[in-house]
């Protein structure tokens, strides 16, 4: 009898935490779809971001810089390499007369970096790979305004004559002129770039073409 008894209550712990689980189940199921209802991922406002950005005083000056600057290197770090990389292309198949570049060779990135450090990677890319006797804009992106790669660059293009733009998502605390975007997510900093180039293009005269 006290065995049949433990073994009752045993079955009842097991049905109890059944339930519990199948409890817990239908209120993240009812949590899941009710979030179907709305974007998961935060962008912070950036069509907000983006309007204000592009009206602004330090839009119209990388546009100017843009016009006057037929040769312009963009470098960045991460996934904003790659947004970097990709606008390098359209700049110069959209835009009259503009040839953009991108660093976007890994033996020469993991080479600069192994034998100068990753700070370096940047500076050594425009002194080996780029010719100084023409004036030419680097443009820089960086989530934080901080990429000390980026800045030990600028400070290169400063010291033989040429124009610099920082993107930040991060109010820098360098000297270069910059446009922030005043973001917390990287991701919010990336699509922004993106954007920002593209209304770039326009800017300039260039037109996208429709798929």
């Amino acid at each position: 009898m006290i065995f049949k008894l433990k073994e009752s209550e045993e079955q009842l712990a097991v049905i109890i935490n059944k339930v519990i689980s199948l409890k817990y189940l239908g209120e993240k199921e009812f949590s899941i779809k009710n979030n179907m209802n709305q974007p998961l991922t935060n962008f912070e406002n950036l069509e907000e971001k983006f309007s204000k950005a592009v009206l602004s005083a330090k839009y119209e000056e990388l546009v100017n810089l843009v016009k006057r600057n037929n040769q312009i290197y963009l470098i960045a770090n991460g996934g904003l390499h790659y947004v970097a990389s990709h606008m390098a292309t359209d700049m110069s198949r959209l835009i009259k007369d503009k040839y953009c570049y991108s660093f976007d060779s890994f033996g020469f990135i993991t080479s600069a970096a192994n034998d100068f450090g990753f700070d370096m990677i940047f500076e050594r890319w425009l002194t080996n790979c780029v010719p100084n006797n023409n004036k030419a804009l680097v443009i820089g992106l960086s989530c934080s305004g901080k990429s000390k790669n980026i800045i030990k660059a600028f400070d290169y293009a400063e010291r033989i004559g040429w124009d610099t733009f920082f993107v930040t998502g991060k109010k820098s605390s360098e000297k270069y002129d910059s446009l922030c975007i005043n973001a917390k997510h990287f991701h919010t900093v990336e699509t922004f770039c993106l954007m920002l180039f593209y209304e770039l293009i326009h800017s300039l005269g260039g037109v996208c073409p429709d798929i």
